[in-house]
């Protein structure tokens, strides 16, 4: 747990909140309730601007559906439950609320994959940007709000370079890859045998043509034109379902994902005598486990191929301390350019007046136009920092004035 009490002098950022619901309470069907399309968006912005906030972003992915803006929590919330035809009573059970630097604080871990489903997943970043930069084209991303996603990327970039919190495969289809990779040599060289045609199997299809690149790849369906659909679209070899046996016993590597219920690979299948690897992704299993017994066979099942998964989680969770000091680091930046944020109408009045000064007052001749401008520019960088550590405007002001004087007439 990060210890945001060192960040109270951010001040001014109260008003920044957060609600949302996510997957941490939320089921699907509930996730899927509070979703915002594309017309809600729209009608979200027009509420919005209605109610004149300055600053909303508006973050709706699979697994979550947030909007952060510089506005009190209902009326966050009417505005999510208005334009997705829900009661606010109904949101409060799942929902959640954050004001302030605990807001700030969730945006960075966000962004940085550390509240993802699945930790360390970058997707979420892009919807990020995405959804800054809709803000940004309907004038709701002030400068605070701007700047605040600035830093929350820059974070989130220097923990996926400088750590391992992404690295590794996150889904059975990536282990699947990985299963081969382990057990296979020589990948060019061999048939590869796709059996489901499904929505998994051509995510399983489309990894083994990205990663296995000049590999012979076929694949076949019960429904047939399914397979020859998806093999035409994709420069692969469509095979009937009725000569599966054949095309098994030809298959150096056999990868099923189908919804069958039953076996449908059997032993018999498997005549000729050489190495192969079979991976069963189906549930219920396809293929019958006593073909283990076939000489040169290597089986693996789902929960075989899931303990790749168990060993990237672990070395992410690993990384999760890593992860949390940059952050650390990071909001740490972020508060000092706050601070001088919050002062930069009384700096921008400070220049005005000693510019005014630089023409009211006789300085030596030997000080040419040039030379204020550099006097200036430190005398007012020189007041930020003060300012940084000090909130007293008056006495840095005099101070500055009195800094301005002496070293314009030295």
């Amino acid at each position: 747990m990060m210890d945001l009490t060192q960040y109270d002098i951010c001040s001014g950022l109260e008003s920044f909140t957060v609600i949302g619901i996510n997957y941490h309470k939320a089921n699907t069907a509930t996730r899927s309730d509070f979703a915002v399309c594309t017309s809600k968006l729209e009608e979200i912005i027009q509420l919005a601007k209605q109610q004149q906030i300055h600053d909303l972003i508006v973050l709706s992915t699979c697994n979550r559906t947030e909007l952060y803006g510089t506005a009190p929590a209902n009326t966050l919330i009417d505005l999510l439950c208005t334009a997705t035809k829900n009661n606010s009573a109904v949101f409060k059970e799942p929902g959640y609320t954050l004001h302030g630097m605990d807001a700030v604080n969730h945006l960075f871990k966000v962004a940085s994959g550390l509240d993802s489903q699945i930790i360390g997943d970058y997707e979420i970043l892009m919807q990020l940007k995405k959804a800054a930069k809709h803000a940004r084209e309907n004038g709701l991303l002030g400068t605070l709000a701007d700047r605040l996603v600035n830093f929350a990327l820059q974070a989130s970039k220097r923990i996926k370079t400088e750590t391992q919190l992404s690295t590794g495969t996150v889904s059975v289809a990536y282990a699947a890859i990985e299963a081969i990779r382990e057990n296979v040599p020589d990948i060019q060289q061999k048939n590869i045998l796709l059996v489901g045609a499904g929505k998994f199997g051509c995510n399983v299809a489309k990894n083994i043509l990205e990663y296995f690149p000049g590999a012979h790849v076929s694949i076949t369906n019960r429904t047939s034109v399914k397979s020859e659909d998806f093999a035409r679209k994709n420069g692969m070899t469509s095979v009937s379902y009725k000569h599966l046996s054949r095309a098994c016993d030809e298959a150096d590597i056999l990868i099923t994902s189908t919804t069958a219920g039953e076996y449908t690979i059997l032993p018999d299948f498997f005549n000729s005598q050489k190495q192969r690897l079979l991976l069963d992704l189906s549930v219920p299993k396809c293929i019958d486990p006593s073909v283990r017994q076939k000489e040169g066979i290597i089986l693996m099942d789902v929960d075989q191929i899931s303990t790749i998964l168990d060993k990237t989680f672990a070395k992410r969770r690993s990384e999760i301390p890593k992860a949390s000091d940059i952050i650390n680091e990071t909001l740490g930046e972020f508060v000092e350019w706050h601070k001088l944020f919050l002062h930069r109408h009384f700096l921008s009045e400070v220049k005005s007046k000693l510019y005014e000064l630089s023409e009211n007052t006789r300085c030596p001749e030997s000080i040419q136009i040039e030379e204020k401008d550099i006097i200036i520019q430190k005398a007012v960088k020189t007041l930020a920092v003060d300012l940084r550590k000090h909130s007293a405007k008056g006495c840095q002001y005099i101070n500055t004035m009195h800094e301005y004087l002496k070293i314009s007439h030295s």
